[in-house]
């Protein structure tokens, strides 16, 4: 063989190598002509800018057929036909949308399968369109960006440049100096009266510390006494127990009154300080808890016939900084309905504060003669009852609690608000309305450390500029 034939054979070779690499790289089985082992299915879009006839398909990135005809639809969508192999299933919820390979290659038709299980595509079908963010879209929305960016640079240039600005600029700083110095003052006068208000609050738990034994030995005296008079009262707390079952149809009525004026209504920690126990205190509130507890027992044995009705006990003791004086309270509910919301207080209170009553004496000294010779003026200050009684009709609304009735032996009416929990509560009282020259009106906030000790602070005699106080005190609650 000449050496020309051998170079013409290579040669050929070659060529004919590099086609079949061309095209099975280009996906163009069908260079030669159409293939017969496809099936056609076509696709509108509203816009098939930058498709080309001959454009790859491809189903999960991989190579399944080409674009075989675009037309334009009497509706003006584009109509583009596909060629996908036989081996392809395609389902009549599957879609096609138009992608590119990179920012600057070449578009192409991505499909996706459909529901496994669906309706298969057959020849001369259809599938859905995609509605993918094309590159040109997404160069329109930069350029919009762009736009703005710029439109903002230019407006802080106009407000920040030249000398407006220089001027602008000078006077914000100066501002946020001024304000930076006025914070600093603010801050060294808050720190004095903070100062001031940790010397009161470490004042006033010295002063529960040593009264706190005073008021624990009170509530032992005080329950022995209460114990001693509901034994030697058995048969009249009887009977005036049935009289009140007798007048339950009358209380009814009361309470639905009551309830029209709570919907009505419905449509609109202080320095707490903290209690310090010494091991002689802990053992008397013990000996105080076992006695209370040993009275309700006893009580309720007695009463078996209202074994359903709930009683609710307490000892509650407050201290008036004011008089240095305390005052006592021990109250009884009795329940007067299956759900506890209707109810009877009775309470006895030990009060050493009570009410001044100032008193004037005029002397006159008178001449033989019956003239004024001089006069004498003595103001004697005496307080009210020291013993007082209550006994109040209650009833439960919601979050409210409406009392009225005898309040320490006047009348009065009284309301109480637990906003979040039965944790916490905030009472209003006022009694005896023809004192002069004001009523009597008290609050107290209620805070229940745990199940039956309890936390009270609060103003008393708010109304009155002269005899007007603050407390707190603590107490106890028993339930059976």
């Amino acid at each position: 063989m000449s050496t020309e034939l051998k170079v013409g054979a290579v040669v050929l070779f070659a060529i004919a190598a590099a086609s079949g690499f061309i095209l099975n790289m280009n996906d163009t089985a069908n260079f030669f002509g159409p293939p017969t082992d496809v099936y056609r299915v076509s696709v509108s879009f509203d816009s098939a800018s930058g498709l080309g006839r001959d454009a790859a398909v491809r189903l999960a990135g991989v190579y399944v057929g080409r674009v075989e005809d675009i037309v334009l639809s009497d509706i003006g969508q584009a109509v583009v036909t596909m060629r996908i192999d036989n081996g392809v299933t395609l389902r009549t919820d599957s879609t096609a949308s138009v992608s590119n390979e990179g920012m600057l290659g070449e578009k192409f038709l991505e499909l996706t399968s459909g529901t496994p299980g669906g309706s298969v595509v057959t020849d001369g079908g259809s599938i859905l369109p995609g509605a993918p963010v094309s590159i040109d879209q997404m160069v329109l929305v930069m350029n919009n960006i762009a736009a703005d960016a710029q439109e903002m640079a230019t407006a802080m240039r106009n407000v920040l440049g030249g000398e407006a600005g220089e001027t602008r600029m000078a006077a914000i700083l100066d501002n946020t100096e001024a304000l930076v110095r006025e914070l600093g003052e603010i801050t060294q006068s808050s720190h004095e009266a903070i100062a001031g208000s940790l010397a009161n609050t470490e004042e006033l738990t010295a002063a529960l510390s040593e009264s706190i034994p005073a008021m624990v030995e009170n509530y032992h005296l005080f329950v022995s006494e209460a114990t001693s008079l509901v034994s030697d009262n058995e048969a009249g707390v009887t009977a005036t127990i049935e009289e009140f079952r007798g007048l339950i149809a009358d209380i009814d009525r009361s309470f639905q009154q009551l309830e029209e004026i709570s919907e009505k209504i419905n449509t609109g920690d202080g320095t707490a300080a903290q209690l310090i126990n010494t091991s002689e205190t802990i053992d008397k509130v013990n000996e105080t808890v076992e006695t209370i507890d040993d009275s309700l027992a006893a009580f309720d044995s007695f009463y078996n016939r209202a074994s359903q009705t709930q009683f609710t006990a307490g000892l509650r003791s407050e201290w008036y900084a004011n008089d240095e004086a305390t005052k006592n309270y021990f109250a009884l509910r009795i329940g007067l309905s299956e759900n506890n919301t209707r109810g009877f207080i009775i309470e006895l209170v030990n009060d050493n504060i009570g009410f001044p009553i100032v008193e004037t004496f005029l002397t006159d000294t008178l001449s033989p003669a019956g003239d004024l010779l001089d006069r004498v003026t003595t103001r004697v200050t005496s307080r009210d009852e020291r013993f007082k009684f209550s006994a109040l009709l209650a009833t439960q609304f919601n979050k409210f609690q409406f009392r009225g009735g005898l309040m320490e032996n006047e009348a009065g009416v009284g309301i109480d608000y637990s906003p979040v929990s039965d944790r916490v509560s905030f009472t209003l009282e006022g009694w005896d309305f023809g004192r002069n020259p004001d009523p009597h009106l008290k609050f107290r906030g209620q805070f229940d450390v745990w199940d039956r000790l309890f936390l009270v602070a609060g103003a008393d005699d708010l109304l009155s500029t002269d005899f007007r106080q603050f407390f707190v005190g603590a107490g106890f609650k028993f339930r059976r």
